[in-house]
């Protein structure tokens, strides 16, 4: 089910990262990450209500760049951070199962179309899932954005 979605401009976030290699799982890579965060001093879990997965590459280039971030209050040692920068990006934040991520893509591409955006072509798009309220909740809210030349 779709929530909403448009244009919009995001703020810059400082956030922990780590690049993923070819053919790495995400869900398994924030899981690391996270678990790194957690046992810092100065690391408040329930600031934490999202990540994200940069995707720099189409899906279908060999060996697509990507890497995962996770927003945070701080730099920690130890722990690779940086200010993830402002962009402009159509977005689409959507709930439930049974519709597949690729057809929320192509609602999205479809709206860029309509709207006579143009990718920016910095990073091919961004995928955001926000942590629940119930953690054992398997209804996921997820944004996907691609950003767009102002």
């Amino acid at each position: 089910m779709i929530l909403h979605g448009g244009v919009r401009t995001t703020e810059p976030i400082r956030v922990a990262y780590r690049n993923l290699a070819p053919g790495e799982n995400e869900a398994v890579a924030i899981t690391e990450l996270l678990g790194r965060l957690t046992r810092l001093p100065g690391f408040l879990y329930d600031m934490y209500d999202h990540s994200m997965v940069v995707y720099y590459d189409p899906p279908d280039a060999p060996d697509p760049r990507r890497e995962v971030l996770v927003p945070v209050p701080q730099s920690f040692e130890g722990v690779e951070t940086k200010v993830f920068p402002s962009l402009r990006a159509a977005f689409l934040v959507f709930k439930g199962v049974g519709i597949s991520m690729d057809d929320y893509y192509r609602d999205l591409w479809k709206y860029i179309e309509e709207a006579g955006l143009k990718p920016s072509g910095d990073i091919y798009s961004i995928e955001v899932m926000y942590v629940p309220e119930d953690l054992d909740n398997a209804d996921y809210t997820m944004e996907i954005m691609i950003p767009v030349k102002a």
